[in-house]
């Protein structure tokens, strides 16, 4: 038999020849949904690449110029990108750019002073005295990556989706007042991710086709947020409690090894508790960071160590947290661990502590259900917890109505 001698870039050049055989396709092994087409019509469409080796990409603007689009006159609303194995063991690429008309794209701009602004005069309806207790109330926004643009919609969903779930755990502070909690303190533990950034996925995110918000407006938004949760707490609390951990999303740059306490997700915090320090109504709120080269954050809490992190340091959180106390770290000897990340509601016991993995506020995770086929409904967890007190008790994912 004679020896195939054709290089992968020679069988690459006769697929995207006109007329590909059908020996071909099937020589590359390509998936049908990832073979190079153009589906293209007055209010956008999408575009599939030529298969290639990964590192041979082009950016998403020369993919449409391959196609004879012009890049000025089309607006790209999301990226994704295939991967397989050829019959030989190659690895090649496809990437798959969908396009709207540019025109269409600005129809739809966000308002953003004009978000910021219902923000700032957003209060809940639920009202109640402040009280004095032994107990805490978690409430825990995990994954919220406002600016990310998914299926449950942009920023402006994701900003209804927060104040709906805000104005739930209020309601649900004043529940278990009801049948007998003696809560006094509130802790607002921000998980992570609360931008959705510019490092992640290489830097795929930026721009308009994954985010509806630049860098600089994320962040503002989410001090309005997180300004306006806190004030919502406040008047029925008699002191509250920020711990603060950030989230890959929450990096700075990937350029450089980087000082891990210092992302948005804390500068964020750090911008609203100087807002804070000069009301006098908010004197009672208090913030807790990350020591410097540190991801992770442990706070005691009415008699139960809290512990905050991510989730981005291990696939397998359990696996982690078990390195964390045998190397009696301060997160290790915590009795209660929060994290999020992985976009979904878990908990578990781990010998006589107790872990929960938050689930997300963002507007729908591709990433989430591509990796596991499911769906993430958009929620926070709450709990109390307290000297002696049985975090498991009174634990609960306060849902949004719009996912």
């Amino acid at each position: 038999m004679a020896e195939d001698t054709e290089s992968l870039a020679e069988r690459l050049a006769r697929l995207v020849s006109p007329g590909p055989n059908g020996s071909d396709l099937k020589a590359l092994n390509i998936p049908e949904a990832w073979r190079p087409r153009m589906d293209v019509g007055p209010e956008g469409g999408f575009v599939v690449s030529t298969p290639r080796p990964g590192s041979e990409m082009p950016d998403a603007a020369n993919i449409l110029a391959e196609f004879k689009l012009d890049p000025s006159a089309w607006a790209i609303t999301s990226l994704r990108r295939g991967q397989w194995q050829t019959f030989k063991g190659e690895w090649l690429e496809s990437m798959r750019v969908n396009v709207v008309p540019v025109g269409v794209l600005k129809e739809n701009d966000l308002d953003l002073e004009k978000l910021v602004d219902e923000i700032s005069k957003w209060r809940p309806k639920a009202k109640q005295k402040t009280t004095s207790g032994e107990l805490a109330f978690v409430f825990a926004p995990s994954d919220q990556q406002l600016g990310k643009k998914g299926s449950g919609g942009g920023t402006i969903d994701s900003v209804a989706r927060i104040l709906e779930t805000t104005e739930g755990g209020v309601h649900r502070l004043q529940e278990l007042r009801k049948i007998g909690r003696n809560i006094g303190t509130t802790v607002i533990a921000l998980l992570g991710d609360h931008v959705e950034g510019n490092v992640s996925q290489n830097g795929r995110l930026q721009g308009q086709a994954g985010s509806d918000l630049g860098l600089t407006e994320q962040t503002r938004v989410g001090r309005r947020l997180l300004m306006s949760q806190i004030k919502a707490f406040a008047e029925i609390s008699d002191k509250i409690i920020v711990p603060v951990v950030n989230g890959n999303h929450d990096e700075v740059t990937r350029q450089v090894t980087a000082d891990p306490a210092d992302g948005w997700n804390v500068e964020i915090a750090s911008a609203v508790q100087d807002a804070c320090a000069e009301n006098p109504h908010l004197a009672h709120v208090e913030f807790r960071f990350p020591e410097s080269d540190h991801q992770t954050l442990a706070v005691n809490i009415n008699g139960t160590m809290l512990g905050l992190f991510h989730g981005h340091q291990s696939k397998d959180p359990v696996k982690y947290l078990s390195g964390q106390a045998a190397g009696q770290t301060a997160l290790g000897n915590c009795d209660v661990w929060l994290s999020g990340h992985f976009h979904h509601f878990k908990t578990m016991d781990i010998g006589p502590r107790f872990w929960a993995q938050c689930p997300t506020l963002d507007p729908g995770s591709a990433w989430f259900r591509d990796r596991t086929g499911l769906e993430s409904p958009a929620g926070i967890l709450s709990m109390v917890i307290g000297e002696g007190w049985d975090p498991r008790k009174d634990i609960s994912i306060i849902r949004a109505s719009r996912n």
